[in-house]
């Protein structure tokens, strides 16, 4: 009876084993992902440094169906002007919770944001200059590029009910040698 112990793998069996294994999780990501989410191109500078102009990511649609969208967490959402319009933002105000901005701070119920996420100078505080008040299904949302003010400061876009959340953006996929999660 042969013993199968120690026997060397080829190295091309070893090639197309891990050239058999990229194509399964491949196959199985293009089959999941447009189930349970949806690859959206980002355009714009408002999410930069963390998302870039041509930058594709992973939008989790079913992220929020048990929980709720959670302090830091890039969604996207639709815009209550015009449902053909989406953004990705990150959730800054919680439900019930005080946002205001003064002095280029954010501040959460008079504490200030620690943000390590955010970049640009924080000039605009539109809405949120004057405490604002969410109310139990609103979510103050911002742009990580502070100097992009197209977020929930500006009256056109405002708060963000948890009716347009449309999921999480929860994976850089390209450009490919930036493929993380976002966190």
């Amino acid at each position: 009876m042969a013993k199968r112990g120690n026997r060397k793998k080829s190295p091309v069996r070893i090639i197309f084993g891990w050239i058999l294994f990229t194509a399964a999780v491949l196959a199985v990501l293009v089959i999941l992902i447009p189930l349970v989410g949806a690859a959206v191109d980002v355009s714009g500078t408002a999410m930069s440094p963390a998302l870039n102009p041509g930058d594709r990511v992973a939008v989790n649609r079913l992220a929020y169906l048990l929980t709720n969208p959670k302090r830091g967490d890039v969604i996207q959402f639709r815009s209550a002007q015009d449902a053909g319009t989406v953004f990705l933002r990150r959730v800054i105000g919680l439900p019930g919770e005080t946002v205001q901005i003064r002095e280029g701070n954010v501040y959460i119920n008079q504490s200030p944001l620690s943000e390590a996420y955010a970049s640009g100078v924080l000039q605009y505080a539109g809405t949120a200059a004057t405490p604002l008040t969410l109310s139990e299904d609103e979510y103050f949302v911002m742009s990580d590029n502070r100097s992009n003010n197209f977020d929930s400061r500006d009256p056109t876009v405002g708060t963000v009910k948890r009716n347009t959340v449309s999921g999480k953006v929860w994976l850089k996929v390209l450009p490919f040698r930036e493929f993380r999660l976002i966190l």
